[in-house]
């Protein structure tokens, strides 16, 4: 039987545990807490830089290379000169950044997918979404630290308070995109892959998506609750 959802509700649906696990991971707890500290954070901004410079020009590249992906994308969301704002505003030297193991193997997951246009989509997908829980993570931030609200967050939110508009409307986009059903599986295994590849990021060897869940402590209800229209996430 066909799988009559929409995409993107497909795609929250169908992703739900491994989103909710990115979700617990020490990294994005630590922001959302406040606890993370100023060194932490810097060192993320760089991990994060290295690797949204290669999505990036993937993300031009597939956009080239189908329409329909040209028709979803823009410029206002390539996430490197937002990160480059706030490594400068915390003055870190981008030519000092060494990727971490976990940097490594994203930046190769996004290259090996690269001659997919809808694979790229699939990862540059989890990026836009995660900028939903991001704009909430910048205020716990510079609630904890003292920034300024206009310095050292732009990675965190990119929109401003356009974000839930911007977001919607990119849902509806890809929503109404016409996808074979071979391409909106393949769509939804790279979100799936984002998600393992983001939660391993910190660690020296990749965790399979198998032992990530085996230890998880998985709450669709909460999740739901949390990620319902006015919540703060996606």
């Amino acid at each position: 039987m066909a799988d009559t959802r929409p995409l993107t509700k497909r795609l929250k649906e169908d992703n739900w545990d491994l989103h909710q696990v990115a979700e617990q991971a020490p990294i994005p707890s630590s922001m959302a807490s406040g606890s993370m500290t100023v060194d932490q954070y810097k060192s993320f901004l760089g991990q994060m830089w290295l690797v949204n410079r290669v999505l990036d020009g993937r993300v031009r590249g597939a956009a080239e290379a189908d329409t329909r992906v040209a028709a979803l994308v823009s410029d206002e969301q390539l996430q490197t000169p937002y990160l480059e704002r706030d490594l400068a505003y915390f003055e870190v030297d981008t030519e000092t950044i060494e990727p971490w193991a976990g940097t490594r193997r994203l930046i190769d997951h996004i290259e090996a997918s690269s001659s997919d246009p809808l694979k790229i989509l699939g990862l540059h997908y989890v990026r836009e979404g995660a900028n939903n829980g991001n704009k909430f993570v910048a205020m716990k931030l510079r609630k904890a630290h003292g920034w300024p609200e206009d310095r050292g967050t732009d990675y965190l939110k990119p929109y401003g308070d356009r974000q839930r508009p911007l977001w919607e409307a990119f849902k509806t986009r890809l929503d109404e995109t016409d996808f074979s059903e071979e391409e909106k599986a393949a769509i939804g295994a790279s979100v799936r892959s984002m998600y393992e590849y983001t939660i391993s990021l910190p660690s020296a060897e990749h965790i399979a998506e198998h032992e990530l869940l085996a230890g998880a402590n998985l709450d669709r209800e909460a999740f739901d609750r949390a990620h319902a229209v006015g919540g703060h996430p996606h």
